[in-house]
Order: C-alpha cells, then sequence, then structure tokens
C-alpha cells in the first residue's frame, strides 16, 4: 500500500469518525435538553458542513468523497426508515435537505477540487449562512412571507445575506490576491443572488441549489474587471427595485414569487446582456396588466402567485439563456451553431408563447390561474400557488396576451442589432405560435389529467416541445453576425 493511499484512507476514517460523533452530539443533546428540533438538526447540518469544508486538503480522490457521502446517505435512509436519529428527521414540515446535502457536497467537490478556496466558500455560505439565518430568524423573526407551505423571515434572510457577503468578502481577500474593491463587488453581488435563492428553496432544496450558485457566481464574478462588476450591481440593485415595486403596487405574486422572477430577470441580465431583459420585463409588465385588469372589473382579489407558479413559467427561458451563455463562454460551439446569440430569438418566443398561455387560461370571474383545471377544488395538498381554477377566456385578455406576444417577437429582435433580421422574427414567431397551440391541442386529450399541477407542467412542456422544434429546423441556418 503506498504512503498516499495510506493518507487517504487515514483521513477518510477520521472524517467518518468526526460525521457519526457529530450524530451522536446531536441525539445527545436532544434527549438530554430537548431543543426545538431546528437546532438540533443545524447542528448536524453545520457541524458535517465544517468538516466538508476541508476536503480539497483532506482528500484527493472524488471517489472518496461519493464513498463518505454515499455512507451518509445511508445512515440518514436507514434511520429515517427505522425512526432512529429524531435530531434530524422529527421535523414537521416535509424536507429532504438531509439526503441533498452530501449530494451537493460531492458535486460541488467534483467541479471545485482545483479550486479550493471556491469549494471552500460555497460551502461555508450553505453552512454558516444558513445555520445564522435558521436559527436567529426563528428566535427573533417577526415578519414573515410564505414560501408555498414553508415560511421565511426577513430578519432571517437579512442574517442570511450578512454572513453571505462576510464570508465571500472575506475569504477572497485572505485566501486570494483578489483586489480589495473586486472583492466587495463580488460578494455583493454573491450575497443578494443567494439570499434570494435561499429565500425560495422549499423542501430543503436549497442544501443544493445554495453551494452550486455559489460556486457559479465565483466562477463568473471573479473574471470580470471592477468596471463591470459595478455596472451589473448596480442593475441588479434596479432590477430588485423595479420587480419589487410591480409586485407591491400589482399584487399578482407574493414576496417568494417576485424573489423568483428577480432572479429570472437578473440572470437574463448577468448571462445574456440588457437586451436579453426585454422578454421578462415585458412579460412581467404583461401579467401584471392581465391580473390587474382582471381584478379591478370582477372585484375579485387576484391570486398571490408563489415559487412553483414562477418555476414553471420561467424555466424554459431560463435554461435558453443558460445554454446560450454555456456555448457563448464554457463550452466549445457545434459547427451548426450560428455564431452571436443563436437562442435569442428562441428566448423571445418562449417569452411570448407563455403570456399567451397564461392570458389564455384567464378565469373570467376571478381572475384565476393557468395554473388550475377546469373542475378542480383545492385541498390542503395542494401548493398554494396553484390553488385557482380556469375558464373560458375573455376576448380582452386574448387581445392583451397575443398582442404582448407579437411586440415580443417583433420588436425584440429590433433592440438587438445582431439579430435584427426576418429570419431572427421567424423564429421567435414560430415558438409564440407552436408553444400555444401545442398546449390547447393536448388540454382536449381525455387521457390528460385533470388536475393540478398538470396544466402547469402541460404550458411548460408545450413551450419546451416549440423550442426544440424551432431549434433542429430553423436555428442551425440563422445567418452568423
Amino acid at each position: 500500500m503506498t504512503q498516499v493511499l495510506r493518507t487517504e484512507l487515514v483521513n477518510a476514517a477520521f472524517i467518518g469518525a468526526a460525521f457519526l460523533a457529530i450524530f451522536v452530539a446531536a441525539e445527545l443533546w436532544r434527549k438530554t435538553s430537548a431543543p426545538p428540533v431546528e437546532w438540533t438538526r443545524k447542528l448536524v447540518h453545520f457541524g458535517g458542513g465544517v468538516v466538508a469544508a476541508f476536503f480539497p486538503w483532506l482528500v484527493r480522490s472524488h471517489w472518496t468523497v461519493l464513498a463518505l457521502g454515499a455512507a451518509f446517505l445511508a445512515i440518514l435512509w436507514g434511520s429515517r426508515r427505522t425512526g432512529l436519529l429524531q435530531s434530524v428527521h422529527g421535523v414537521a414540515r416535509s424536507s429532504e435537505g438531509g439526503i441533498y446535502f452530501p449530494i451537493a457536497i460531492y458535486l460541488v467537490y467534483l467541479i471545485g477540487s482545483g479550486h479550493p478556496v471556491s469549494y471552500f466558500v460555497s460551502v461555508l455560505v450553505l453552512v454558516v449562512s444558513d445555520a445564522a439565518a435558521a436559527v436567529l430568524g426563528s428566535a427573533y423573526g417577526r415578519l414573515h412571507f410564505d414560501v408555498e407551505r414553508d415560511k421565511r423571515s426577513l430578519e432571517g434572510s437579512t442574517v442570511f445575506f450578512v454572513s453571505t457577503f462576510l464570508i465571500v468578502h472575506l475569504s477572497l481577500l485572505l485566501l486570494t490576491d483578489t483586489d480589495r474593491l473586486l472583492s466587495v463587488l463580488v460578494a455583493a453581488q454573491i450575497a443578494l443572488v443567494v439570499t434570494l435563492v435561499e429565500a425560495i428553496s422549499i423542501e430543503g432544496n436549497d442544501n443544493i441549489l445554495v453551494p452550486l450558485a455559489t460556486y457559479f457566481l465565483l466562477y463568473k464574478l471573479t473574471q470580470q474587471t471592477t468596471e463591470m462588476l459595478q455596472v451589473q450591481l448596480l442593475a441588479q440593485l434596479a432590477i430588485i427595485a423595479i420587480v419589487g415595486l410591480a409586485a407591491w403596487r400589482i399584487p399578482f405574486v407574493s414576496g417568494s414569487g417576485a424573489a423568483a422572477l428577480t432572479l429570472f430577470v437578473y440572470g437574463a441580465y448577468a448571462l445574456g446582456g440588457p437586451e436579453w431583459t426585454v422578454g421578462p420585463v415585458v412579460g412581467i409588465a404583461a401579467f401584471g396588466l392581465l391580473f390587474a385588469r382582471r381584478t379591478t372589473e370582477s372585484g375579485a382579489r387576484s391570486p398571490r402567485y408563489q415559487v412553483i407558479a414562477a418555476f414553471y413559467i420561467c424555466v424554459v427561458p431560463t435554461l435558453l439563456y443558460f445554454a446560450n451563455n454555456l456555448f457563448e463562454s464554457i463550452l466549445r460551439r457545434p459547427l451548426w451553431l450560428a455564431e452571436g446569440d443563436p437562442f435569442y430569438p428562441v428566448f423571445l418566443g418562449a417569452c411570448a408563447a407563455q403570456v399567451a398561455i397564461v392570458a389564455w387560461n384567464l378565469e373570467p370571474s376571478t381572475g384565476g390561474s393557468a395554473l388550475g383545471m377546469p373542475g378542480w377544488t383545492p385541498d390542503e395538498t395542494t401548493p398554494k400557488s396553484m390553488s385557482s381554477l380556469t375558464s373560458a377566456p375573455h376576448e380582452w385578455s386574448l387581445a392583451i396576451g397575443f398582442a404582448v406576444a407579437a411586440a415580443l417577437v417583433i420588436i425584440g429582435p429590433g433592440l438587438y442589432a445582431h439579430v435584427m433580421t426576418l429570419r431572427a422574427v421567424e423564429v421567435a414567431t414560430a415558438v409564440a405560435l407552436l408553444g400555444p397551440a401545442i398546449y390547447h391541442a393536448m388540454r382536449h386529450l381525455p387521457q390528460w389529467p385533470k388536475h393540478p399541477p398538470w396544466n402547469a407542467r402541460l404550458a411548460t412542456a408545450s413551450v419546451a416541445v416549440a423550442s426544440i422544434i424551432v431549434i433542429a429546423v430553423w436555428l442551425n441556418v440563422l445567418p452568423a453576425r
């Protein structure tokens, strides 16, 4: 046995023993003092995370991390099945955070072991900021907001922001040669984005989303200049203010829904550019207009859509601007893919299609959701963002929806000179028309499920299929810039 392998095994055994000691300590604390289960969960979360944060300096192979993660998962799965480890599993709310945690650690190690500081920061944000926000938010939180069935506090989110800023800033300042002002700007942007991500996470998926988002942002932002980051930070604050004001003045989304839309718009700006915010901003304005008009006309209160509704509406356009950025900056561009931003017209068409589908499904008497189903009655198992019915649309709803869709596919390309071509308008128009057409045809199939959230899934799938078809048919012949 070589010295390297012997050291690897010894360190792995030490790490395993440390994890077991943390489980034992949490169980002893629960049995002797009966603290809130959230506190014992955070002890395991925090202690295990601190140990995992030093993986790049303790282990050499990702297989070692995978084996440790598999053992961790086996313990959690077995203890849940047998009713043991109530210090971790004894919460009333549904959460898969314990399962997501080792998966996230392995994924971040797999992509970030060559950049130990970035890995260290990503894991530390997860374990320190999350634990601080949970403990202090539950103890001192007074201003709460709903995230589907979960609750968050504004105080807890503030603690998460401050903690994340300090972790990123001090780590870059002390462990790298990053310029002081650059470290401040990077830390501020990461803290804002990751705080929004944590605020809208449900059922423990922040254990995956937070470290991956932190690592990705570190990778992207530390490569930019101070001047670019200053502009991005100002744009980020402007987007937060605009979306927040729209959600406050026209209450068609909850606080968590507004946070999700803010991330959508900011992602379009950061990964695409200013022109990529046209579709999201016009779409949000259209949703606000549709629901404000419906509420005024019917006298009923418009539903406040939350994270799941925003996810279904935004997921396809989000994947499109991620794909465009990946081929532009990371992946090798295939020969058939045009230069410039080839996914931009498809992105505009996807935004327009979602607006048209929502307009088509507005319920005439209550301003209800495009996510419900005719004849469906909500119950306690239904997400809050899906608790309204649909019916035949009003003519003005269709007029507004399709007018906005037409404006996006015709005017949108003109705001971006590189794709201001007839071909780009054709691509955007094809997606905007094909998505609602597929949706309308599928809705009338007798085999299609008649309960939520299948209508929302159908809308998303229809826009996704339309985008794929148009990409396959047209995208490879888009003219180069």
